[in-house]
């Protein structure tokens, strides 16, 4: 081996046992890879998270651009900002705490849901977005979100998941309330609570119908 500054001369021998751990990790890295090819892949997650790009490449003022942001602090259990998209209106007859706590109830899988916005349309006074969600199992669920512009500012007054998430957040409340525990099987849910989760899912449609003056959307 030429010798310059800062070099030593190697004998040959010396870096054939220096470079065996290196052939020889390898060799067990080729030798794991051959045997993964038989066994099953592993399924990875994709990430579903909404980022502030995707956001952005709606039109600035859009409704599209507002309910990609929602849904990100959906993801993010931004609470307080997520109720706030409601309109006061809405959130005077439907309940505030009642709005929180149904979304809570699906706090845990939104930030695996990324909505595919499918059509848009409406008139002079509400827009309607329908978009569709894929689950991890590969089911599909079409969705809805109703907004109407006030003052500049695009606000929720029907959200097609919310009628559910109402449902099952005055369920439970009550379940709390008689018996300090929730139930682990559907058919021992008391009465007392059924009534109440079916009031609480009335509660979009009332709203729809008494506030705004309209039977449906």
């Amino acid at each position: 081996m030429r010798v310059g500054r800062g070099f030593r001369s190697v004998s040959r021998s010396t870096l054939f046992k220096a470079a065996l751990p290196f052939f020889a990790a390898w060799v067990v890295i080729l030798g794991i890879s051959a045997c993964g090819d038989s066994s099953p892949a592993t399924y990875r997650v994709p990430n579903n998270l909404i980022s502030q790009s995707e956001a952005e490449r709606q039109r600035p003022g859009s409704v599209e651009h507002v309910f990609l942001e929602y849904w990100s602090d959906l993801q993010y259990q931004s609470w307080a900002e997520v109720a706030a998209y409601y309109d006061p209106a809405f959130r005077d007859s439907v309940g505030t705490v009642a709005i929180i706590g149904g979304k809570k109830i699906n706090g845990s899988s939104y930030p695996q849901l990324k909505p595919t916005i499918v059509r848009v349309g409406g008139n002079d006074d509400f827009t309607t977005i329908n978009y569709s969600l894929l689950f991890i199992d590969g089911t599909k669920e079409l969705a809805s979100v109703t907004w109407r512009k006030n003052r500049g500012s695009w606000q929720l007054v029907f959200d097609s998941r919310l009628d559910a998430e109402l449902k099952q957040y005055a369920e439970n409340q009550v379940e709390l309330e008689e018996n300090g525990t929730l139930p682990t099987e559907v058919n021992d849910v008391s009465p007392e609570a059924v009534r109440a989760g079916a009031a609480a899912a009335q509660a979009q449609a009332r709203f729809v119908q008494q506030a705004l003056g309209l039977k449906t959307l």
